[in-house]
């Protein structure tokens, strides 16, 4: 009796430690590593995304049931399996690595939804305008103009000069030349303000 307990223990450990192999082997860690007794703890540690140090919690008495406890959920999740899955994982060990291990389940990282912080007032969504489009044919704000004075505004505007102002003369009249006005004495340009006295 007590050499068929034996041999049903020692069959269930060969068979554990293959199916661990295999789960290994399957998140690309070595597969030998879980024979290793505290490399085997830091090689599941980074298969569930957990950091190093998470060993020590696994040597601690007490402590090492709670972290076992969250290492079997999160080696559920990251097969992609539920975490009902991750409680067989930690009562029926045999079992469930064994269905982890020759079933159709891959290694996919686990990552949780990360919300982002709202910031301000969470009920106060924020108004988002849409952004208008530069084109050319949209008027651009044009700077405002001084009014062009016109060649009778600024008659009126300015004095008349009763003289000539190149010659001096007053006695003189405004001749055009081919669109130039010039004075009939001295032959100067003349501004168009300035009329003749003859």
């Amino acid at each position: 009796m007590e050499v068929l307990l034996f041999f049903i223990v020692a069959t269930a450990v060969v068979f554990q430690i293959t199916c661990m192999s295999l789960v290994f082997a399957k998140a690309d860690k070595p597969s030998w590593g879980c024979i290793v007794p505290v490399y085997g703890i830091i090689l599941l540690c980074d298969i569930v995304g957990k950091p190093r140090w998470w060993t020590l919690l696994c040597i601690i008495p007490f402590v090492n049931i709670i972290a076992y406890i969250i290492l079997s959920i999160d080696v559920a999740r990251n097969f992609e399996k539920s975490d009902g899955f991750g409680v067989g994982l930690i009562l029926l060990p045999v079992i469930f690595y064994a269905v982890l291990a020759f079933g159709n389940s891959e290694y996919s990282p686990f990552e949780p939804e990360q919300t982002k912080p709202t910031v301000g007032h969470p009920s106060v969504s924020p108004v988002i305008r849409p952004q208008q489009e530069v084109t050319s044919a949209q008027p651009r704000m044009a700077r405002p103009q001084k009014k062009v004075a016109s060649a009778t505004d600024s008659v009126k505007q300015r004095p008349r000069l009763a003289r000539c102002p190149s010659c001096r003369s007053n006695t003189f009249r405004v001749v055009e030349e081919s669109g130039i006005r010039r004075c009939s004495s001295c032959h100067s340009v003349m501004p168009s303000y300035i009329q003749g006295n003859e």
